[in-house]
């Protein structure tokens, strides 16, 4: 092989060495490229879902702040009392909205007082209320069974469940006694959701649907009288007040432009000018 060859031989080799070098830097720029942009969205879902529980947490503060601020301000006046609440409450919680820096969070009020509560209304009451939508004994079945659900007669539980609701039941019984009051019944296997009444035999979709703004798992047994639906007030056992005794604060919160929303719902006891928390839910939307 003369040496021209030799060289010729030689160039063409660096020349594919070179070409293969140069694909497989491109391959490894474009794979980072590709894990870099990866690592990047993480990282804005990751402070979209932080704006958005922040906002969310920052609805519920503001609301309660508001309202304790309104009602200590009203003071005796039984007049803006009521006042207050029927401005927190009007047009059914409408939405109230608000920004900090590039997070948004918009709340809602809801009296729950207004409302059956699922946990405490009784069969009878139960049955009053879905015999609005439901056939008288299509209703008291329903409303049988949901008083069983709740009773804990008729879950499924394990022996720890089983030993447990038992000696919740000897504590109110010896606790009855001491204090010479009445036993009365506890919830044992209370709904946390309406969403749950569907797994009741003989529920139907449609019934809860049409009910569904007259019903509630947040309640504690009292149902005001001012706010409450007339079909509410007849179903109604426990006893009727002039005020809310308990408010829903639902509250969401996102960051602009982005689809990550948070809600959090709280419960809260109204005691005078002071909101006392006794529930609270958060879940992505």
């Amino acid at each position: 092989m003369t040496t021209a060859r030799v060289h010729r031989a030689r160039r063409g080799a660096a020349l594919v060495v070179a070409l293969v070098t140069i694909a497989v830097l491109a391959s490894v720029t474009a794979i980072a490229s590709s894990h870099a942009r990866r690592a990047a969205s993480v990282v804005d879902n990751r402070r979209s879902q932080i704006t958005a529980r922040a906002m969310a947490e920052s609805g519920v503060l503001a609301t309660r702040a508001r309202l304790e601020s309104s009602l200590r301000d009203a003071g005796a006046d039984s007049a803006r009392v009521d006042g207050v609440f029927d401005a927190l409450t009007a047009d059914g919680g409408a939405p109230v909205q608000d920004t900090v820096g590039d997070g948004i969070f918009a709340t809602a009020v809801i009296d729950v007082s207004a409302r059956l509560d699922v946990n405490t209304a009784g069969a009878d009451g139960l049955q009053q209320l879905l015999a609005t939508v439901a056939p008288p004994s299509e209703a008291r079945r329903v409303a049988d069974a949901i008083e069983a659900h709740v009773r804990g007669d008729a879950v499924q539980t394990t022996n720890a469940n089983r030993e447990a609701m038992q000696q919740r039941r000897q504590r109110d019984s010896v606790a009855a006694a001491l204090l010479g009051r009445e036993e009365t019944l506890r919830a044992m296997q209370p709904f946390t959701s309406l969403d749950e009444l569907l797994t009741v035999p003989g529920m139907q979709a449609a019934w809860l649907d049409a009910l569904a703004a007259d019903l509630t798992v947040d309640g504690d047994g009292r149902v005001n009288r001012r706010t409450a639906s007339r079909r509410v007030l007849a179903a109604a056992a426990g006893a009727l007040v002039d005020r809310p005794s308990r408010l829903l604060v639902i509250s969401r919160g996102w960051r602009r432009d982005h689809v990550l929303t948070r809600e959090i719902q709280a419960v809260f006891d109204v005691h005078g000018a002071e909101l006392r928390l006794v529930r609270w839910r958060e879940q992505d939307r």
